[in-house]
């Protein structure tokens, strides 16, 4: 008798999330459910399941669930900084700013060098009207992953808000060197190039962002 079993047994297999990723990275949401509902029966004190169903919820914009999942896997592992920055994201969506940043926080305290926290965090500073106080966050982003296209774009607006015109196009250019079907960006590239009365070229970026999205 393996007196481990419990600790082995407590999150599904390699094999067994794979098979889950791949349904909903494929947008296969409803088989990605009825897999996340198969194994939670075996493992009933999965944080990572529970995790993955609060992304599964997010995705079919049904965000209480989505919170009430991630809340799951947190009280499960406290100290899971993916599941709190995913609740964190949840949150800025049902316009819960300041919980949102709660969240970021926690995860941030946990994983200091959290790219994906630190520019979410960026982004609901500056959906608090603050843009010159959210750039150290999309700065550390970047620091930490250079190539981080949604954190160049954040950047790109936090100085679109601040007037800054020169560091916004620069930062959208960047980004979308990084990722180049980047819809959001090529649509405020649109609204700058028009400010900067670069007409034909925000025309051309509204076209790109249409085609994209």
């Amino acid at each position: 008798m393996n007196l481990n079993n419990d600790k082995i047994q407590k999150d599904p297999s390699q094999e067994e999330k794979d098979l889950i990723l791949k349904f909903f990275t494929s947008k296969k949401l409803v088989e990605a459910k009825k897999e996340v509902d198969k194994q939670i029966i075996k493992y009933s004190n999965s944080a990572t399941l529970y995790n993955i169903l609060g992304a599964i919820f997010a995705a079919q914009n049904q965000l209480n669930k989505a919170v009430e999942n991630y809340k799951k896997a947190i009280k499960i592992k406290p100290h899971y900084a993916q599941a709190y920055n995913n609740l964190g994201v949840t949150l800025h969506k049902l316009n819960k700013i300041n919980e949102a940043i709660d969240c970021y926080k926690n995860a941030l305290g946990i994983k200091s060098d959290f790219a994906e926290a630190f520019s979410n965090m960026g982004n609901s500073i500056c959906e608090l009207g603050k843009p010159n106080d959210a750039l150290q966050y999309f700065k550390k982003a970047i620091q930490i992953k250079s190539d981080y296209a949604e954190a160049h774009f954040g950047l790109g607006i936090a100085y679109q808000d601040l007037g800054k015109k020169k560091e916004a196009l620069d930062n959208f250019q960047k980004a979308i060197k990084i990722k180049p079907d980047y819809a959001e960006v090529y649509n405020n590239l649109g609204m700058l190039f028009s400010d900067l009365g670069r007409f034909d070229d925000s025309l051309s970026s509204y076209n790109k962002a249409i085609k994209l999205k």
